[in-house]
Parts: C-alpha cells; structure tokens; sequence
C-alpha cells in the first residue's frame, strides 16, 4: 500500500489550496514529515507571519525541525531551510504544531 501525504491551506477560515503528492511506501513517520514538508515549503512562500500545523505525531513535528542525522532527514532540511528565510529579519513571524489525536 502506498501512503499519500497531504496538506491543506486555510486563510481566514476558508481553504485556499490542497496539496498532496504520494510518499510511495514509507514508514507513517517519513509520510507525515512529507506532509509537513509540502506544508512548510508551500507556506512560506505566501506573504504570512503564522503558520498552524496540525498534526497527529508530535514525534514528526520535533523531528521535523531537526536537522540532526535521522531516518527522514531530508525532509527535515527542507523544513528548516524554508523556516530559515521564513524567520530571518521577521521576529513576529512564528510557527504552531498543534497536537491533534487521530481516530486511527
């Protein structure tokens, strides 16, 4: 089976874009970094100062930001590069990892 990671962009209470792509046959921890990754990546390219992440796995939100030697750590480079120019020279920009259960 093939897992597919999939975030989704809301402004103002409105969804204003869904992005999914398949993470092929990775472990659920390698697609949920996948999935913040899109989420991150794709954010910081808007014009914002707060991004929200839901999320499931609080082990894939603190691997997430590091870039330490791990399984996924490719994901987490991109993650921490896009939050890089995300937070240079903007002290009120900041990011949320909210930890939301699943019915799984």
């Amino acid at each position: 089976m093939q897992a597919v990671s999939v975030a989704h962009f809301w402004r103002l209470g409105e969804q204003v874009l869904l992005s999914k792509a398949p993470a092929r046959r990775a472990p659920a921890l390698d697609a949920e970094l996948f999935a913040i990754q899109l989420g991150v990546v794709k954010t910081t390219s808007f014009d914002i100062k707060c991004i929200v992440i839901i999320t499931d796995s609080l082990t894939a939100a603190k691997k997430a930001v590091d870039a330490s030697i791990h399984l996924g750590q490719a994901h987490s480079l991109a993650i921490v590069q896009a939050l890089r120019g995300f937070f240079t020279n903007h002290p009120d920009h900041s990011i949320y990892f909210w930890d939301c259960l699943s019915k799984a």
